[in-house]
C-alpha cells in the first residue's frame, strides 16, 4: 500500500512538472490581457503564445516597447509614457460599469488616440430584439426599437500623431470619426474600428 502511494505521488509530481514545461509565460499573458492588448499586433499575439518562461516574457516586453520608441537613443519612451498616462485617465473616466475603464471601447479609443478634438451627442434608434422573438419579426415593421445615446468622437489630421496621419493620407482619409452607442452597462463602438487598428499599427517604428 505504501509503495503504491509513493508511486502515485511521484506520478503526480512528474505530471505537475511536465504541465508547466513549454507553457507560455503567465505574467506576460496577464500583461497582454490588460490595456496593452490595444497595441498588440497579430504577430505579437502569436509570439506571446510561444513564450516558455517569464524571463522570455520580460525580453518580449522590452522589445515590444523598443519597437514603439521613436528615438531609442534618447532616455525615456514617449509612446509608453503617453500610454500609461492615458490608461490612468481612461480607468478614471470609464471605470464605472463593472469593467476596468481602459478595457472598454471608449477607453481603447482614448488609449490609442487621446482625447477627441470634438465630441457630439445625439440619439439613435436600434433594434430591440429579444431572446425568443421569432426570426420573421426581425427587420419587419413589428420589430421593436429602442433609443440609445450616440456619442461621436472627431479628430482632425492636426490632432493625430505623424505615423497615423501618413496612413490616413495613403487611404485618402481626412480625419477620424468614431461612433459609440452608450448603454447602461457601458459603451459599444459601432463605427470606426479601422481607425483604431491603424492607430495601433502606426505606433510601431520597426515592424517585427
Amino acid at each position: 500500500m505504501r509503495r503504491t502511494s509513493g508511486l502515485v505521488l511521484a506520478a503526480l509530481l512528474l505530471s505537475t512538472a511536465c504541465s508547466g514545461f513549454g507553457s507560455s509565460a503567465p505574467r506576460t499573458r496577464q500583461w497582454a490581457e490588460g490595456p496593452v492588448r490595444w497595441l498588440l499586433l497579430p504577430a505579437e499575439e502569436r509570439e506571446i503564445q510561444e513564450l516558455r518562461s517569464d524571463a522570455e516574457g520580460r525580453l518580449f516586453m522590452d522589445e515590444f516597447w523598443r519597437r514603439r520608441d521613436p528615438d531609442p537613443g534618447v532616455p525615456g519612451n514617449p509612446v509608453q509614457e503617453a500610454f500609461e498616462e492615458r490608461v490612468e485617465i481612461a480607468d478614471r473616466a470609464y471605470g464605472d460599469t463593472g469593467q476596468r475603464g481602459s478595457l472598454t471601447d471608449r477607453g481603447r479609443a482614448l488609449v490609442l488616440l487621446g482625447a477627441p478634438s470634438l465630441m457630439r451627442h445625439g440619439r439613435r434608434k436600434v433594434p430591440a430584439w429579444r431572446p425568443g422573438q421569432r426570426a420573421t419579426d426581425r427587420g419587419s415593421d413589428r420589430m421593436p426599437v429602442r433609443e440609445l445615446v450616440a456619442e461621436t468622437w472627431e479628430y482632425g489630421l492636426g490632432d493625430l500623431p505623424t505615423g497615423l496621419i501618413a496612413l490616413l493620407e495613403e487611404r485618402e482619409e481626412a480625419g477620424v470619426s468614431l461612433l459609440f452607442l452608450l448603454e447602461n452597462d457601458g459603451s459599444r463602438l459601432v463605427d470606426g474600428e479601422k481607425y483604431l487598428e491603424w492607430a495601433a499599427q502606426s505606433l510601431v517604428q520597426l515592424v517585427p
